[in-house]
């Protein structure tokens, strides 16, 4: 088990309270793959202001909140997002009315830019340690987890796992003073720690056949009886994620060509995110089918769903410098 992110979710965007917090998170010494500030969602001061008073380009991550989709502020994210690589963004989506403006964002965001920038499909935000749909919606500054766990969990030593993170968790709460608010106990992938790798040593052959969807509610059944297990409040999402630029199984099968955004969309219906990291051909009327779809599922399946789409402009392979080659997934 590795700590993947410790996330401090922070109730105002006050520059002091910013500094304090990354202050905090340098001086903390435990291994971790980032270090993260989630703000709440956005109010009614200037996006500009709010970017001016985040340090960009250290290595603190930043959410910098949500906007809700009939926003008009929702046409300045990008250059929020241009203006450091360390600024994550995301829009709250729960009307159909605003795929139109998302769709728009889309269609102007760069390669690396749209990988800090997803659709939360919900009618609240959500606090999770998970950029970039993470807002600060807690009632006092808190610190939380997110762990990389899939070999663990594969063993069989998922609960053992969460267990170690608490008293991690814990640990840290008493090192700083801040209240431990929990873990996102979602299974997330990163390279070849794979989640697809998982599925297919379940299922006994290649990705996708039929019986998947069952496996991958297995896995979340066992992730929400690990997390009542250790005595975890959990966080965000908690259940399976399918980034696919973060899986060097599924990066290999959208290459293969044998998964497909059908196969993504068909496995959202039991995981957080089935359509994220991954490169998809940029056209109106597929994307809009895709929001539509996706917000469908979301109201059968009542949990927040999220999507982070790679605009594509005609290339098989999209290129970024933190993940290298985006696959781009065949639209059948």
């Amino acid at each position: 088990m590795q700590i993947r992110a410790i996330t401090t979710f922070l109730r105002t965007a006050d520059k002091e309270k910013i500094l304090q917090h990354r202050d905090i998170l340098l001086s903390i010494k435990f291994p971790t793959l980032s270090k993260r500030i989630s703000l709440p969602p956005v109010g009614s001061s200037s996006l500009d202001k709010l970017s001016d008073v985040i340090p960009s380009g250290d290595e603190i991550l930043y959410s910098l909140g949500g906007l809700r989709w009939n926003d008009p502020r929702i046409r300045n994210i990008r250059d929020i997002l241009k203006s450091g690589k360390n600024f994550f963004m995301h829009v709250l989506l729960d009307d159909e009315r605003g795929i139109e403006e998302v769709i728009k964002l889309l269609d102007m965001l760069e390669p690396e830019e749209s990988t800090r920038f997803a659709v939360l499909i919900d009618h609240e935000y959500l606090t999770t340690p998970y950029f970039p749909t993470s807002s600060s919606t807690l009632p006092i500054e808190s610190i939380g987890l997110s762990l990389l766990y899939v070999k663990d969990f594969q063993k069989g030593k998922g609960l053992n796992a969460l267990l170690e993170a608490k008293k991690i968790g814990v640990s840290i709460q008493e090192s700083i003073g801040i209240k431990f608010a929990g873990i996102d106990p979602s299974l997330s992938p990163w390279m070849d720690e794979s989640i697809g790798e998982f599925l297919e040593s379940l299922s006994n052959s290649r990705l996708f056949t039929m019986g998947v969807l069952h496996k991958i509610r297995e896995i979340n059944q066992k992730i929400e009886e690990y997390s009542f297990s250790a005595g975890l409040e959990p966080l965000g999402f908690s259940e399976v994620m399918l980034p696919v630029a973060e899986d060097n199984v599924l990066r290999e099968r959208v290459l293969e060509g044998r998964l497909t955004l059908t196969h993504l969309a068909y496995m959202s219906t039991a995981c957080a995110a089935g359509i994220d990291m991954v490169g998809v051909i940029y056209d109106r009327e597929t994307y809009t089918n895709i929001f539509r779809d996706a917000m469908s599922i979301q109201k059968i399946k009542r949990r927040p769903y999220a999507i982070r789409i790679i605009p594509s402009r005609g290339e098989e392979k999209i290129y970024t410098p933190l993940f290298g080659f985006i696959p781009v997934v065949k639209v059948v």
